[in-house]
C-alpha cells in the first residue's frame, strides 16, 4: 500500500537523493521506497505491505507523516537555500548584466555560507520557519497523499519566499553600497597619489568641541586658502567636520598623517576612511599635541 508520494522536479534530482539519504531509517521499520517518474518530476513513493506492518495503517502512516514533515521542513529551509537563492536573483536581478549577476550571486551565497554578519538574517529566518513550516506541511499531508516539493513551496509558503526575497534583497542592497563605497574609495587614492604633497607631514589633532586642528610637519597649524575655502563651505551646505577633515587632507594629499587622540574621533568610519584613502601613510597615536603659536 502506497501511504505517500513526494515529488521532485527533474533539475534537482540530486537535491531528491538527500532527501532518500535522511529517509533511509524508515526502511527498517517496514516502509519500502520506491521511486517513479512522470513527466519531469521524479516521485519517491512511501509504501508498506500488509505483511510487513507491526502496527496499524493508521499508525504507521502517522508515524511516516511526521517523519517526512520534520525532514522536508529541514530540507526547505536548508539544503533548498542555495537553490532558492538563485532563483531569486535571476528573477528579482535580471536587469543586471550576466556578470554582475553571477558575482551578485556569489557575493550573496558568501555572506550566507562563510560566515559574514548577514549569515545572521539567515540563521533568524531558518529559526523563524523551520516549524511553521512542518506544521504546513503536516496539514497538507493530513488530507493528500502526494506533495510536490516546489509547487508546495510557490504555492503554499508564498510569505516565507516574500521574507527569503526581503532577505536577499538586504544583503543585496548591503553589497553594492559597499561595492560603490569601495568605487568611491579607489577614485579618492588615485586622486591623492597623482598630487604632490603640499605638506609632507599633517598631524591632526582634536580639540574639545571635536573640531579638528591640522597642524604641518613643523607643528604649525595649517591655514592657508584652499582651506579656508573649506571651512566656508560648512555654513553654505550640509558638510560635517569629518567631511572637511577628509577633503582637506584630500587637498593636502601629505606623504604621511599622524592623528593624535584618536581615540576621541567616535566615528570609526571615518577613520576606516583615512586609512584605505591614504594607505600605509597614516599613523594611530594616544598623545595629544599642541600647536605652536
Amino acid at each position: 500500500m502506497r501511504f505517500f508520494s513526494i515529488g521532485f522536479e527533474g533539475r534537482n534530482l540530486g537535491l531528491m537523493d538527500s532527501v532518500i539519504g535522511k529517509l533511509e531509517d524508515i526502511r527498517f521499520q517496514g516502509f519500502k521506497i520506491e521511486e517513479r517518474k512522470a513527466g519531469n518530476l521524479l516521485f519517491i513513493n512511501y509504501m508498506v505491505s500488509e505483511s510487513d506492518s507491526c502496527g496499524s495503517w493508521s499508525e504507521l502512516r502517522d508515524a511516516l507523516k511526521y517523519r517526512i514533515a520534520e525532514i522536508l521542513s529541514d530540507f526547505i529551509v536548508n539544503d533548498l537555500q542555495h537553490m532558492m537563492i538563485d532563483r531569486i536573483i535571476e528573477d528579482e536581478y535580471f536587469y543586471f548584466e550576466n556578470e554582475d549577476r553571477e558575482q551578485i550571486r556569489q557575493e550573496v551565497l558568501n555572506a550566507v555560507f562563510e560566515g559574514r554578519e548577514s549569515e545572521s538574517l539567515f540563521n533568524q529566518l531558518k529559526e523563524k520557519w523551520h516549524d511553521p513550516i512542518r506544521q504546513r506541511i503536516l496539514e497538507h499531508l493530513d488530507t493528500h497523499n502526494e506533495l510536490i516539493v516546489e509547487g508546495f513551496i510557490r504555492f503554499r509558503l508564498k510569505d516565507f519566499m516574500k521574507e527569503l526575497i526581503e532577505t536577499v534583497d538586504k544583503i543585496v542592497e548591503e553589497l553594492l553600497v559597499e561595492r560603490e563605497y569601495n568605487e568611491f574609495i579607489k577614485l579618492l587614492r588615485y586622486f591623492v597619489e597623482i598630487q604632490e604633497p603640499k605638506v609632507r607631514e599633517v598631524h591632526v589633532l582634536v580639540d574639545d568641541d571635536r573640531r579638528y586642528i591640522l597642524l604641518d610637519d613643523s607643528m604649525r597649524v595649517i591655514n592657508n586658502d584652499i582651506l579656508k575655502e573649506l571651512a566656508r563651505e560648512i555654513s553654505d551646505t550640509e558638510m560635517s567636520y569629518d567631511d572637511l577633515l577628509i577633503s582637506s587632507l584630500i587637498t593636502i594629499a601629505p606623504s604621511k598623517i599622524t592623528i593624535h587622540g584618536y581615540d576621541k574621533i567616535k566615528n570609526t568610519e571615518l577613520l576606516n576612511t583615512i586609512n584605505k584613502v591614504f594607505r600605509g601613510k597614516v599613523v594611530m597615536s594616544h598623545e595629544g599635541l599642541y600647536p605652536q603659536s
